[in-house]
């Protein structure tokens, strides 16, 4: 396909100004890192979550054909600054408040993180094309940073537990597991909320608790989490009670009869050794009482041989 322009008004369209916005915010969410101004820059990363959020509803909305995959490119690199290199430099710099062994361990899960959201990123441009699934290959990249970003500001923060779910999460950024897209507009107002109620100069809190930030963090947390299991069950159903105690009833049956099968191969296999130990014995005694009846045979022929010469002499 030949390219009519390769000017910037060519490929640029209205998403793609909303994707420009969320790398912004991702690049002042690492200024204010280096500020030291924590809270900021957790804030910073969830207003980038809200424009990589729109970017794509905008895009729909105004049925834009993105035939050279400029509009999806310019998301990929933005994400990979706002919700990679950001939320790495802020778990860094956690770390590096405590030690400076502390912060050498946070870089290392931080260069993790942005790893492994890289290769994610990098995965999905190649097979959001070529695959029939309306939702994501691995945790998006996008959760991470809310997970991190939420979890600072909720008031709860430790920087241990915090390092765990990053590593949780960059395996999961990689890993095979499909996450559906958040289609119900009761969360996406809820997450919506949460977000306005941080931004504005109102506290929403009990005791040290930042209560929409924890809300947030426990809703990243579910849905990072309930697709992890349900992938491991391997059912689509709803986890109640009565379809749990069937797939248990189902495991203890197949247990079950594996290991009836086991005792019954094992049975099988004890036996037919004692009947080659039988066979090897029996045919060792044949042997030994052959050679035997040989051995006899040869001393009789023997002394017949010597008495028929002891007769002709005479």
């Amino acid at each position: 396909m030949r390219l009519k322009s390769v000017g910037m008004g060519y490929f640029l369209a209205v998403p793609d100004v909303i994707s420009i916005l969320n790398l912004v915010f991702g690049f002042l969410a690492i200024l204010m890192v280096i500020d030291n101004h924590l809270s900021y820059a957790s804030l910073c990363i969830l207003v980038a979550v809200v424009f990589d959020s729109v970017d794509g509803w905008v895009s729909r909305k105004l049925d834009r054909d993105d035939k050279f995959g400029f509009g999806k490119n310019i998301d990929s690199l933005a994400d990979i600054v706002s919700f990679g290199v950001a939320p790495s430099v802020l778990l860094y710099y956690m770390g590096l408040g405590i030690s400076d062994w502390a912060g050498y361990l946070m870089a290392i899960v931080a260069v993790l993180t942005l790893v492994c959201g890289m290769l994610r990123l990098t995965r999905y441009n190649v097979i959001s094309d070529k695959i029939n699934y309306h939702g994501f290959v691995g945790f998006p990249i996008p959760g991470t940073a809310i997970i991190i970003a939420t979890y600072y500001l909720s008031g709860l923060f430790n920087v241990g537990v915090a390092a765990i779910l990053m590593l949780f999460a960059a395996y999961l950024m990689i890993s095979t597991i499909r996450y559906p897209k958040v289609d119900n507009y009761y969360v996406i107002g809820f997450g919506a909320l949460m977000i306005l109620l941080l931004l504005l100069p109102i506290n929403v809190s009990i005791e040290a608790v930042n209560i929409p930030a924890l809300a947030l963090f426990v809703l990243a947390l579910v849905y990072m989490f309930m697709t992890f299991l349900e992938f491991f069950i391997d059912t689509e159903e709803a986890l109640t009670p009565e379809n749990v105690n069937r797939n248990i009833g189902q495991v203890r049956e197949i247990t079950s009869n594996r290991l009836s099968v086991s005792l019954s191969s094992a049975k099988d296999a004890v036996k037919s050794m004692k009947e080659s130990i039988n066979q090897v014995s029996s045919g060792e005694i044949i042997g030994e009482s052959k050679a035997a009846e040989d051995e006899k045979e040869e001393k009789e022929e023997k002394l017949l041989s010597i008495s028929t010469g002891e007769v002709e002499e005479e």
